[in-house]
């Protein structure tokens, strides 16, 4: 394309396109633009201001959420981290590395009459927007007391979630917990040490497609017209792709004498 604000490189005689006996260049005539390197080339695919809101907010807010943060005022890019050393990695919520990279975990914990007192604080110390960013991910926290068979003590378990839950049809915003650059989640455990305590277990685990998987189970579940084996499939990949960012176990034994 020619003009369109120099975003598209311009396609001439042998630079992209190649006549007959000229010898095929690298990248096939791909011209370099400064534009590739800058924020403002990714907000085409993520920043989404126009369209559908959900309690007042867009549903794809990356660009914006960065522009905003300690980030995108001293011009910290989203290729600095998604494309290091100019690599077409595109790492994000997939991967467990890079996420690693961009979060902290602070864990304490108490005995107190008769009872486990623990705190974990998870710290937005590296992303340069919310974390997580989409509606699409879910992180999940548990804290639980383990017996000595491994199983979970009842009523000891506690959950909290850290992301945006909407509802399959986009109606509905159950909550939105998601952690801002710099910002702070806070989880805290109480619970009485049951005479079978044995462990304390405290894990953090992500869930990169976690919207998917509930609309391909709400898919299959109703019979719809779609590929069912393709979605079956699906189902599967989302599954794959959950993983531990973080974990620690704590021996009870020694705090119930």
């Amino acid at each position: 394309f020619e003009g369109g604000e120099g975003i598209w490189p311009t396609v001439r005689q042998g630079q992209g396109a190649r006549g007959k006996g000229q010898e095929k260049t690298a990248h096939d005539g791909f011209i370099e633009k400064d534009f590739f390197e800058q924020a403002e080339f990714c907000a085409a695919c993520h920043q989404m201001d126009e369209g559908y809101e959900l309690n007042g907010k867009v549903l794809t807010n990356t660009y914006r959420e960065w522009k905003e943060s300690i980030y995108g005022k001293n011009n910290i890019t989203c290729q600095s981290c998604h494309m290091p050393d100019r690599q077409h990695l595109f790492r994000g919520i997939h991967d467990p590395e890079m996420v690693k990279r961009g979060v902290e975990f602070n864990f304490n914990y108490e005995k107190g009459n008769d009872k486990i007192i623990a705190r974990l604080t998870v710290s937005n110390t590296g992303v340069g927007h919310f974390f997580p960013t989409y509606a699409t991910p879910l992180v999940v926290i548990k804290g639980s007391i383990i017996d000595n068979k491994g199983s979970i003590i009842k009523k000891t378990l506690k959950e909290a979630f850290i992301g945006r839950k909407v509802s399959l049809n986009l109606e509905r915003e159950y909550f939105d917990t998601r952690i801002p650059p710099k910002g702070v989640f806070n989880f805290e455990y109480e619970n009485i040490l049951h005479k079978d305590a044995d462990r304390f277990i405290i894990e953090v685990r992500v869930y990169p497609d976690k919207f998917y998987n509930e609309f391909y189970k709400a898919v299959l579940k109703e019979g719809s017209a779609y590929n069912k084996e393709l979605i079956k499939e699906a189902l599967k990949l989302t599954e794959k792709s959950v993983y531990t960012l973080y974990k620690e176990e704590i021996s009870l034994k020694e705090m119930r004498r």
